[in-house]
């Protein structure tokens, strides 16, 4: 049946049908809807886009193209069936930027790519997936609808450690809301079911209990705002979280993270600092994000570390380095 034309025999919205004598005396007792027989199979193949990348754009600005086209489908002709359907395009674009940071943190960070070295992927993707989105096999399994779910997975694939930082708890807290209206959305036609009452706040939604989600043009303006909240605030968190750390190059086990150290010196820096740089930054935002060499100098001034607490083998040179200008005087 089209959605676009109606084929021959099928009824306009709204008017009314009977069916012959002998055709009701054809049918088994069970058959009470009319149905039509599947003459084709839906060829899938042929419906993605083969010509499509966006391996040029950071994970911030992939999310921010893909909210940008959802943002048009907000007309004069809105509906809340049809806000119904750019809430699922907005956590779905949440969920697509999680997938691509992480795909290009496995390439980039020495560390986080020997984190996920052991774990297994599907012989299919490993026989077919290209290297540069073979990480992206590793997420299969991996539910992304809920901010649980998202700070779990990166817990386990870069390595994040601790409770939830401060700076996330309100942008998470707002998601989970808008996550649990997907979950209505996705599994219920919009209807409110118990479970997700209940993470709601089953007090307030008990009258809500088995009723539509009634969504106005203002209601999808702040939940694209709580999405965008929220993926801006994981993106500054995990960026400074990895400088951090490439900075303190130590693990739990006391192991050393990373094979080079930062010189503090923007020249000898810059292309490593860059490559974390390519992945957090945007171009496609209102508000560009500050300069490659601006960021670094703000790095710096926060993270450099004093003589004094500079890595073991640095003080070694540096003293190893005085004493020769000492025996020289």
């Amino acid at each position: 049946m089209s959605l676009r034309k109606k084929p021959e025999g099928v009824l306009l919205e709204g008017a009314a049908g009977s069916e012959s004598a002998t055709e009701i005396a054809s049918k088994e007792f069970f058959e009470l809807c009319k149905l039509e027989a599947i003459t084709s199979p839906f060829e899938t193949s042929s419906k993605f886009d083969f010509e499509h990348s966006d391996s040029d754009l950071s994970p911030i600005d992939l999310f921010i193209t893909n909210t940008k086209k959802l943002n048009k489908l907000v007309t004069g002709d809105y509906s809340p069936v049809l806000g119904n359907l750019i809430l699922l395009g907005y956590v779905s674009a949440a969920e697509s930027y999680i997938r691509a940071l992480i795909r290009k943190l496995i390439h980039s960070d020495e560390y986080i790519s020997a984190l996920v070295s052991e774990k297994s992927v599907s012989y299919a993707a490993a026989l077919h997936h290209k290297k540069e989105i073979l990480p992206e096999a590793l997420l299969e399994d991996f539910s992304l609808a809920s901010p649980y779910n998202v700070f779990e997975t990166l817990k386990e694939l870069i390595g994040m450690k601790g409770n939830r930082p401060n700076p996330l708890i309100l942008p998470s807290q707002e998601f989970k809301k808008v996550c649990e209206l997907r979950h209505c959305c996705v599994h219920r036609f919009g209807k409110l079911g118990s479970k997700n009452a209940i993470r709601l706040g089953l007090a307030a939604h008990t009258k809500s209990l088995e009723k539509p989600i009634l969504l106005l043009a203002e209601d999808v303006d702040k939940i694209a705002f709580i999405v965008d909240n929220f993926v801006r605030s994981i993106n500054n968190y995990v960026f400074k979280f990895l400088l951090e750390r490439s900075v303190k190059n130590k693990d739990d086990s006391g192991g050393v993270c990373y094979e080079v150290e930062w010189l503090w010196v923007y020249a000898k820096d810059k292309k490593r600092f860059n490559k974390y740089y390519k992945i957090f930054s945007s171009k496609e935002d209102v508000y560009k994000s500050m300069t490659l060499r601006a960021a670094y100098e703000k790095f710096c001034s926060a993270l450099k570390p004093e003589i004094q607490n500079l890595p073991e083998r640095k003080q070694k040179v540096q003293k190893k380095i005085l004493r020769k200008v000492l025996s020289n005087v």
